[in-house]
């Protein structure tokens, strides 16, 4: 079952001080629309060229992100970013998907 941005906004903002919820409104407006689809662990990565990690290094065009269900998605925008085995979240709005990991999202595909 889809839980909508909003009831997760909700609930930060019970957890959350104001000055806090007024950031974090900020940023998740440029997600209007959007259901968050899954919340997993990532396990690491594997670009295109055989270079694989077992962290999260950002995104590369067509590097596969594995998360630990042994699922994936693959990048389609670059930007690069370090955490070890960090929880990324995956939104989808129609055909869009992107992951979101810490304060960054990233356009991926299935």
């Amino acid at each position: 079952m889809r839980t909508t941005l909003a009831r997760i906004c909700l609930l930060i903002g019970a957890l959350t001080p104001a000055t806090a919820l007024a950031d974090l409104a900020d940023t998740l407006s440029r997600f209007l629309g959007y259901s968050i689809m899954a919340s997993k662990t990532v396990a690491g990565y594997r670009d295109r060229d055989g270079k694989k990690g077992d962290s999260f290094e950002g995104c590369d065009w067509d590097r596969i992100i594995i998360f630990t269900d042994n699922t994936y998605v693959t990048c389609r925008t670059y930007s690069y970013s370090y955490s070890y085995r960090p929880t990324a979240v995956i939104i989808v709005r129609g055909s869009s998907l992107k992951l979101i990991v810490g304060s960054d999202a990233y356009d991926v595909d299935r």
